[in-house]
């Protein structure tokens, strides 16, 4: 006896098509950056990102040692011919992708009639957004 399966909703399909592609974009762009840091120039060394690694030194020591202050914002933006401008803009594009995701599920969700649900998926949209734009403080 062949059984069917549930059939997924449309708000979670296009959650998780958005994100698996952005995140597969965002990968590719983060492998291509590391390969490029390793063989070119970067805007900090790559052995100093290691070294700094393994000295077990914090966040903020270890940009102050690299350029003299903790950067803010999308610094990457300038420096995408670096490879950890790249790889860092590869990140990004795979963490952003959870925006357009969230906010087109929650729409979906209103459409349906799912307002607690829509709401709730809404809420996260902004909260994302916000750390996005970087409106949320750093602690």
């Amino acid at each position: 006896m062949k059984q069917e399966r549930p059939k997924p909703p449309l708000a979670a399909l296009m959650y998780g098509e958005i994100v698996y592609w952005g995140v597969l974009l965002g990968s590719l762009l983060a492998i291509i950056g590391s390969v490029l840091a390793f063989l070119g120039d970067n805007y900090v060394p790559v052995s100093y990102w290691l070294s700094s690694i393994w000295q077990g030194e914090s966040i903020y020591q270890t940009w102050e040692g690299a350029t003299g202050s903790l950067p803010m914002g999308h610094w990457y933006l300038s420096h995408l011919t670096t490879g950890d401008g790249l790889t860092a803009l590869g990140i990004s594009l795979g963490v952003f992708s959870v925006v357009p995701a969230i906010f087109l599920s929650a729409a979906v969700l209103f459409r349906e009639g799912e307002r607690l649900y829509g709401s709730l998926a809404l809420a996260g949209g902004i909260v994302v957004m916000m750390g996005v734009l970087g409106l949320a403080p750093m602690p």
